[in-house]
């Protein structure tokens, strides 16, 4: 358990490779029921949905047991014969027979997340902000069913600056993450305009926070933070025990989870195979 936070370990009852392997499967889970085509595989999930997509990933494999060469070469040719490049997620609790067979197979690591964890039982810090407590300008709420539109527009706008070679499928994907039956999504509107979003998945314990936005004019007056506060308080009350959301180092996303108590409790790395 090294240097992680003792109160996450003890108040969760579970230790950092037990809780990534939670993670995990609950990623894969979720991914299967909202991509277009998925296909158990080595414990985990191998899916699909349009070009460009985030969904096309494999998930959670390896967690029961070594990954056998037939069901790597399966997963190759199952993205191949959708003309997508084979994208495999894994983390500290995979056999280490996943990385090895990857790295057989010209597989490069493209991505490291660092997933971080807070026990919703530890009471929420003040925030420390100009904008703490909340303006009466910043509203957070559920979005009516007629602003789901706006919601799924403003909510991916943030993913949009780094990719936008895919827009059709990311929206709708991202319609799919918004019905699902786990999913919430929250609203931020400044002075009435929606300028925010962001959506919570719960599946029993477990809450996670997804798919946040803001967008760029309005960055910089804590409405991020308060969109993870505003999720963590809904989380607590669906009877939620834990938390985690997952960041790239160094960003804003990663800062706001830290000034809200969250801890790291694991590296979730994702594997691509660009030829061969």
């Amino acid at each position: 358990m090294g240097s992680h936070s003792p109160i996450i370990v003890r108040a969760m009852e579970h230790s950092s490779e037990e809780m990534a392997a939670l993670e995990e499967r609950r990623m894969a889970l979720s991914i299967s029921e909202v991509a277009l085509e998925s296909e158990a595989i080595a414990g985990g999930w191998m899916c699909y949905s349009r070009p460009g997509c985030w969904s096309n990933q494999a998930n959670a494999m390896g967690l029961d047991g070594p990954v056998t060469e037939d069901e790597l070469n399966r997963l190759v040719k199952f993205y191949r014969e959708r003309n997508a490049k084979p994208r495999v997620s894994a983390c500290p609790s995979a056999h280490h027979s996943l990385v090895k067979g990857l790295e057989s197979r010209h597989f490069e690591l493209c991505e490291i997340l660092t997933v971080l964890a807070r026990d919703l039982a530890e009471p929420l810090a003040p925030m420390t902000s100009p904008w703490s407590p909340p303006d009466q300008m910043l509203e957070i709420r559920q979005p009516l069913p007629e602003e789901e539109g706006v919601f799924i527009e403003i909510s991916t706008s943030g993913f949009m600056e780094h990719d936008s070679e895919s827009p059709g499928a990311l929206a709708e994907i991202t319609r799919r993450v918004v019905d699902h039956p786990r999913c919430t999504p929250f609203l931020a509107l400044w002075d009435g305009i929606p300028v925010g979003g962001g959506l919570l998945e719960t599946l029993g314990d477990q809450a996670c926070l997804i798919g946040t936005s803001v967008l760029p004019e309005f960055r910089g007056r804590g409405i991020q933070t308060h969109l993870m506060a505003h999720r963590m308080e809904f989380a607590s009350k669906t009877g939620a025990k834990w938390i985690t959301v997952s960041s790239l180092t160094g960003i804003a996303t990663e800062r706001n989870a830290r000034r809200l108590g969250f801890n790291p409790i694991f590296a979730h790395a994702t594997f691509i195979q660009n030829a061969g």
